[in-house]
């Protein structure tokens, strides 16, 4: 018996001690670490099937609400007779507009879900890039019909329709963005109220007219151009460094 344990012994003993060369076996893990991820990039979606997912994860009631806003600011329109009190007025729809696009872009930030989506295959900038690339296409078809309709009407002039709906539109986005990737300003709430903030001093500055009529329209030209430009360096920067903002790592990207 005593024979046959130490026979056992001495077999698995010989067994166990298998020599390996050290570089080899990391060359092998290097290879099938590559052979992983040249498999999973494969299979991984394209840009316009990430795209199309990511559209089913956004809340379609922003995208409904937005165009009520809209439909709202035409009746008013009609109903007012397009006029300059009115139009001066508009201001105060726009950055309710704009402001629609918060909850749905925050929603992550307040659910603490960062870090998932951060280890996930698509990383968190593009995740991000996606869904403010889709509420851009959206909100443009949305805008672009209702000038489009407000100019072919009659209703408003295009040079009306920048100073007192579009560029209070871009400062809010500006503000909205701004906030969004800000590592200091943790509140979606805070956030809108910088918004509404916006909105009543917009009002308040465009119906003193000592002030609102000395500005020349090349001058109101500029400052769109100045907020479009800026919400445009608003969003990249944002995108550039969201995981450092945010303070999560990407794991896999």
């Amino acid at each position: 018996m005593k024979r046959s344990k130490h026979k056992i012994q001495t077999h698995l003993g010989a067994k166990g001690t298998v020599s390996y060369d050290r570089e080899k076996l990391q060359e092998t893990i290097k290879a099938a670490k590559r052979a992983f991820l040249e498999n999973e990039a494969e299979s991984s979606l394209s840009r316009l099937e990430f795209l199309c997912r990511q559209s089913r994860y956004i809340r379609k009631h922003w995208w409904v609400l937005q165009g009520c806003i809209l439909i709202l600011l035409w009746l008013l329109l009609n109903l007012s007779g397009s006029s300059i009190f009115f139009q001066k007025c508009m201001g105060a729809f726009a950055p309710l507009f704009a402001v629609l696009v918060l909850p749905e872009l925050w929603k992550n930030r307040n659910a603490n879900a960062m870090e998932i989506e951060c280890t996930a295959c698509f990383s968190l900038r593009q995740i991000y890039g996606a869904r403010i690339f889709l509420f851009a296409l959206v909100d443009l078809l949305l805008l672009g019909s209702f000038a489009l309709a407000a100019i072919l009407a009659g209703k408003l002039s295009a040079e009306e329709l920048i100073i007192q709906f579009f560029l209070p539109y871009l400062v809010t986005c500006c503000i909205c963005f701004r906030t969004l990737y800000s590592p200091r300003i943790t509140s979606e709430a805070l956030a809108i109220l910088l918004c509404v903030a916006f909105s009543f001093l917009w009002i308040q500055f465009v119906l003193t007219e000592n002030i609102y009529s000395i500005i020349s329209l090349p001058l109101w030209l500029t400052m769109t151009a100045i907020a479009a430009c800026y919400l445009g360096y608003c969003i990249g920067n944002g995108q550039k460094n969201c995981v450092t903002i945010w303070e999560v790592k990407a794991q896999w990207n």
